[in-house]
């Protein structure tokens, strides 16, 4: 389909097979269909014949009209962007109280069409009265390939120490098949299924080693004039050894922009663990208020 933006009839298009005579000016950017890009003149006479007067190269070459597939084709932009967000959020009490609390999250992503590099962190601290009451920490790599837009694979390791639930190190690693079901300026999502290898490592309970299936989904909504952003990313691992022991954690929450980049938040954080450590609770919650800057 050959298409015409004129100010005056707008958009006309033209089956390519229809168009009888054309000739083009300097500057054109002609697409082959063996993939080559050439920019010229290109000219289009009745029998089909086609000639190429490339612009680097002072010499015609004759074409048939099959072998063009494209003039001015949609510029791709294959260059890496780099987009990322950092939260911080605490209290510091002195006086008749004594107590501190650290939070801080973020995430650092580097995107081109076929590659995806990620870095996802989280911390916890809170002392009270010289007593740890929250100690712990997250750390996630992940390398993902798009064979198209929307679908990729993926490799990833993580690594989280929390020393109340007795944990001194879980590290895993996995490979998996992620899709990007919606990916607009007001709404993202995406969903992935992965298989991973996860050793805990406990100060006193014994340690453990198994396989696991993952599920996992990411979401973004914007409200109110993109004044308002909804999310929540959900992660679970179910133990393909014993599948009672089940891994689960969710991260929702709002977030309101109030300047260029800097934002306030509000976090309801989930960490579940069907089968945690000797005299340990399954599920810990928290609720976080943050001012972050994203990027």
């Amino acid at each position: 389909m050959l298409t015409f933006k004129s100010g005056v009839f707008g958009e006309v298009k033209i089956p390519w097979g229809n168009v009888a005579k054309l000739v083009s000016d300097d500057g054109v950017r002609i697409q082959l269909d063996n993939g080559a890009m050439v920019t010229g003149k290109v000219s289009v006479d009745e029998s089909g014949k086609v000639a190429l007067e490339k612009t680097d190269v002072p010499q015609t070459q004759t074409l048939v009209r099959q072998d063009i597939a494209a003039l001015n084709p949609p510029v791709v932009d294959d260059s890496t962007k780099y987009s990322g967000k950092f939260d911080l959020g605490g209290a510091f009490n002195r006086g008749n109280s004594h107590d501190d609390q650290l939070h801080t999250n973020g995430e650092f992503v580097a995107r081109n069409p076929d590659d995806r590099y990620t870095i996802n962190w989280e911390l916890n601290e809170a002392t009270s009265a010289g007593m740890t009451t929250t100690s712990n920490r997250r750390l996630l790599g992940q390398y993902d390939v798009f064979f198209d837009p929307m679908n990729y694979l993926f490799v990833n390791a993580k690594a989280e120490r929390d020393e109340l639930a007795d944990l001194n190190l879980r590290s895993g690693a996995g490979l998996g098949y992620g899709r990007q079901l919606i990916d607009t300026d007001v709404t993202k999502l995406s969903s992935e299924v992965s298989v991973n290898y996860i050793k805990e490592d406990y100060n006193t309970s014994e340690d453990r080693s198994f396989p696991t299936l993952g599920f996992g989904f990411k979401y973004e909504q914007k409200f109110l004039n993109k004044k308002l952003v909804y999310f929540n990313n959900f992660n679970a691992d179910s133990n393909l050894s014993d599948t009672s022991d089940i891994l689960l954690r969710n991260r929702m929450g709002i977030r309101i922009p109030i300047a260029a980049g800097l934002n306030l938040s509000t976090q309801f954080n989930i960490d579940y663990d069907n089968e945690p450590a000797i005299d340990k609770k399954k599920m810990d919650t928290a609720l976080i208020f943050n001012v972050g800057y994203a990027f």
